[in-house]
């Protein structure tokens, strides 16, 4: 009996989808903001402030005091902390996400699982609206490159 011919596989051309890039920002949002205090804006463009205090901390101080103070850290210059905060002091810095990380963390996983869950259920919703807008604006007017859903 002769093989049958495997099916071709149909590859679909990689384009950028505008709600996916709003649900990475909103992850980003939600990290940014637990870990580091700050906008995702913040966070890129913020200002080398982390400053050597009179008090000399422990890694395990400094986790603990961002534990039980997660939002604090002005007098450190850790709030917001920012990506140069880290290039300049990765041991403060480190350990200052690491407390406000476990201070946070079931808050953020419950931001995260409720991004999740709306935006899918959003999609689902608005799925044929959101098809009108893609064949009738999106395509038409910036290209195939580029979808909504």
């Amino acid at each position: 009996m002769a093989r049958r011919k495997a099916k071709s596989r149909r590859r679909r051309t990689r384009s950028f989808s505008i709600l996916n890039a709003v649900e990475s920002y909103a992850y980003a949002s939600v990290l940014t903001q637990g870990l580091f205090d700050a906008s995702v804006t913040q966070f890129l463009t913020g200002a080398d402030n982390v400053t050597a205090s009179g008090l000399a901390l422990t890694p395990e101080q400094t986790q603990s005091y961002f534990l039980e103070n997660p939002t604090m850290g002005a007098t450190y210059g850790a709030n917001p902390l920012s990506l140069r905060d880290i290039m300049g002091n990765p041991a403060f810095a480190a350990n200052a996400i690491i407390g406000r990380g476990r201070a946070n963390a079931i808050n953020m996983a419950m931001q995260a699982a409720t991004i999740s869950v709306s935006l899918r259920v959003f999609k689902r919703l608005l799925r044929r609206p959101l098809a009108n807008i893609q064949r009738n604006l999106v395509k038409p007017l910036i290209g195939p490159g580029v979808r909504l859903a």
